[in-house]
């Protein structure tokens, strides 16, 4: 709909050809939008009817909520996904700032949309999978839009019981025998720093790993 549309009257409804959820609206006898059969139901549009320029603009914002909701409930099929992806999403398709609150609060409403518990499954999965450690794992929640309270509460509840250093030393130990190329004993080991930062493993538990490793496999 156009900013510079006027009060007309509705004088015919018909329902599309292609899409019998949609339907054709005309006014004063020439097509003026399509929206789905819900929008007509809840603005109980009907023949004879006249919209204002105001009531035109809810219909086509109810129109956009409908499409945008669409739009992530098909996005949210595939997995789980943060609010702020969901947001990124609809942005990508041009949705309003405004619809996209409405379609967020609805989801919400659903339970389509839950970041806390997104949180505690990536968290858990991604461990699983890849052992990777607390600071990696935080920063991919992030990135991914997760508050970073609530990431740090679901990387808290997963490591809690963790040892950290024996997982850490389960990626340290295959990398340090692939190092054993490697002729100068101050490259290996950074090379093992950096190797396990990337992993998500910090400086306190990676420093006296790299000297045990050290001490028990060293340069010959």
């Amino acid at each position: 709909m156009d900013d510079d549309v006027v009060a007309g009257t509705i004088t015919a409804i018909e329902a599309q050809k292609t899409n019998d959820n949609r339907a054709s609206v005309f006014v004063d006898g020439e097509f003026a939008f399509g929206v789905h059969q819900d929008v007509v139901v809840k603005h109980g549009l009907r023949v004879g009817q006249t919209l204002t320029p105001e009531e035109q603009q809810k219909v086509e914002h109810d129109e956009q909520y409908v499409q945008a909701k669409q739009r992530a409930l098909d996005y949210l099929a595939h997995k789980p996904r943060t609010e702020t992806e969901v947001r990124r999403t609809l942005r990508r398709d041009e949705v309003p700032e405004m619809v996209i609150e409405d379609v967020v609060d609805r989801l919400y409403e659903l339970d389509y949309l839950d970041d806390a518990s997104y949180a505690e499954d990536y968290v858990r999965n991604r461990f699983a999978s890849k052992k990777y450690g607390p600071d990696r794992i935080r920063r991919e929640l992030v990135e991914r839009g997760i508050d970073r309270h609530i990431a740090d509460d679901a990387v808290h509840d997963l490591f809690a019981d963790k040892d950290l250093l024996s997982v850490a030393r389960e990626h340290a130990e295959k990398r340090w025998a692939r190092l054993a190329d490697e002729d100068d004993p101050r490259r290996r080991k950074q090379k093992l720093y950096r190797y396990l930062r990337r992993r998500g493993f910090t400086s306190s538990t990676i420093s006296p790993l790299i000297d045990e490793l050290e001490r028990e496999a060293p340069l010959s």
